[in-house]
């Protein structure tokens, strides 16, 4: 399949299967969402117990958030591989696919973190070094260097990563054996796996780029009429239109970014079989 085949499946199976909508929008948002760095307020002297709700509160929605996350993803998968065979996927069956792998799916992404940290650790330590040593004047050739050979390493580290999740999911593998098989499914496939990338890349600017085209205008008319109006009316109308809009555009984002890796996985082990 080509770039525009494999973004055009995965519009299609976005369009045609909103009960995976729920999923890929949770995707997409984890997909897309940085992680900006909350402003820390001084506590003002807030007792300690205070403090300790909010932390507690915290931690428990990040902990539900990631849950959520591998939930959904698992379910993402599974949903878009019954698509390509022509079936569906309930909500409430793909609560229960992702719940079950979503064990499986955690310890993939923690195992990748981790060779991803380590990696860059092992990639810089050199470099820092060698600049100290020999001063600033191979800062520029070092650091060229340095981002040719880590480069393809973490992008191979992201792809492994990706196809292991699918391998865990769809044929129901451990997380060391699904990373062993990625491995070696990606050992001559290195061009496939770039080629998904930019897929899942083209096709979330895509729909980034219709729904500015779509919502956009709307959004400048509910600017003007606030003039008009006033805040308070506008700002329910806007709420009652643009989160729906909000909701299915990341929902898209989430289906194009996650059946990418769903989709040429299965024609690479179609073809095989």
């Amino acid at each position: 399949m080509t770039v525009v085949e494999i973004v055009r499946q995965s519009l299609q199976i976005g369009r045609s299967h909103k009960s995976l909508w729920l999923f890929a929008f949770v995707v997409g948002l984890g997909s897309g969402g940085g992680g900006g760095g909350g402003e820390t307020a001084g506590s003002g002297g807030a007792p300690g117990a205070l403090v300790a709700a909010i932390v507690a509160a915290a931690l428990v929605a990040i902990v539900a958030g990631v849950l959520m996350r591998l939930v959904s993803e698992g379910a993402l998968i599974e949903g878009v591989s019954r698509a390509h065979r022509q079936e569906a996927l309930s909500v409430r069956e793909g609560f229960r696919i992702g719940w079950a792998h979503c064990g499986v799916l955690f310890r993939i992404a923690a195992i990748y973190v981790m060779a991803t940290l380590v990696s860059i650790f092992v990639l810089a330590a050199p470099y820092v070094l060698a600049v100290r040593l020999l001063g600033r004047g191979v800062l520029v050739p070092l650091a060229i260097a340095t981002l040719i050979v880590a480069v393809p390493w973490l992008v191979t580290l992201y792809a492994v990563q990706a196809l292991a999740s699918r391998i865990a999911v769809l044929e129901d593998r451990h997380a060391l054996d699904a990373i062993r098989k990625a491995r070696m499914f990606l050992h001559g496939r290195m061009r496939h796996a770039l080629k998904l990338m930019v897929a899942a890349f083209v096709g979330t600017l895509f729909v980034v780029a219709v729904g500015v085209i779509a919502i956009g205008p709307f959004v400048l008319l509910l600017v003007a009429a606030a003039r008009l109006l006033g805040t308070a009316p506008v700002a329910v109308i806007g709420a009652l239109t643009l989160v729906p809009a909000v909701f299915v555009l990341v929902a898209f984002m989430g289906t194009v970014q996650s059946a990418a890796w769903t989709l040429g996985y299965l024609e690479q082990a179609e073809r095989r079989s």
